[in-house]
């Protein structure tokens, strides 16, 4: 039996999405009943309690085979996977798919990187079976600002002129559902990026051409666009969204990959895909 976690946030929810449709069966752990959503309405065992308990982590994991971590970023993530990767040893879990990030590299200083890293490192050491997910800037990032975008017309970002590796997060889930469904993926990191490199500019040039209509970049300045983070996160998550977006601005997501092509065997989503498919968010 598969076991995800993040359900009912935007990865974990396209993974349990693509299992469904495959009629793979799974297990999801749910922290809010009132939360689960379109997983009610999924062919899926529901397991309602938090990650942070041991005892119920225990009982969540017992029986399981494979396990997908996927985490919102929160100041105590560290802990919380290790934790989950102790337990999942102790369960006798025998593969655990990691959400990370591309740009998870040893020595970064941002927050949410250091913690993938010595997440990483951490089950890579436990003597499971492991593989780790690593994609970049996700497409959907604009699913959750759409309303704002459609209204006004502007993408609102403080990225400059930085290229950026955009990713939809269909490709990703598809191939996690292809590593937990078949063999030989033990021991891979997969970095996971879209097929070009665009800039936000080129990215509001690709909205407008798709929709016929115009949209424009505003490139809001960091300390304004922390001001905005201010009202909705804690002082943790703005400080590590900021310099997270920081990071990319100054280039840290100036390459693609071939790898979705290679596990899929098709091209990934390009920004004109995401756009044309989720056209009725924007106009």
């Amino acid at each position: 039996m598969i076991l995800i976690t993040g359900a009912t946030g935007k990865a974990g929810g396209e993974l349990a999405r693509q299992l469904t449709e495959a009629d793979v069966p799974f297990s999801a752990i749910v922290r809010n009943r009132e939360k689960a959503g379109d997983l009610l309405d999924m062919d899926a065992d529901l397991v309602y309690g938090d990650l942070e308990d041991r005892k119920f982590l225990q009982a969540a994991l017992a029986g399981i085979e494979k396990a997908v971590l996927v985490m919102p970023n929160v100041e105590n993530q560290l802990e919380i996977e290790k934790q989950f990767i102790d337990v999942a040893k102790e369960c006798g879990v025998q593969h655990i798919v990691y959400f990370s990030s591309l740009e998870s590299i040893p020595g970064s200083t941002n927050p949410i990187t250091s913690i993938h890293v010595a997440t990483e490192e951490h089950l890579r050491a436990s003597g499971l079976d492991w593989t780790m997910i690593r994609p970049a800037f996700f497409m959907q990032t604009f699913v959750a600002s759409a309303p704002r975008i459609k209204a006004s017309g502007n993408i609102v970002l403080p990225l400059g002129n930085a290229p950026i590796c955009a990713t939809d997060l269909r490709d990703v889930a598809a191939v996690i559902a292809k590593v937990l469904t078949e063999p030989g993926h033990e021991g891979k990191s997969y970095d996971l990026t879209g097929p070009e490199l665009v800039t936000m500019e080129d990215i509001a040039a690709r909205f407008s051409n798709v929709l016929g209509k115009e949209f424009n970049y505003i490139d809001l300045p960091l300390p304004a666009f922390r001001e905005a983070l201010g009202k909705v996160y804690n002082e943790w998550r703005v400080n590590a969204v900021a310099m997270e977006l920081e990071s990319i601005a100054n280039g840290s997501l100036d390459h693609t990959t071939d790898t979705v092509q290679e596990l899929l065997g098709r091209a990934p989503n390009s920004i004109d895909d995401f756009i044309r498919d989720h056209a009725d968010l924007f106009v």
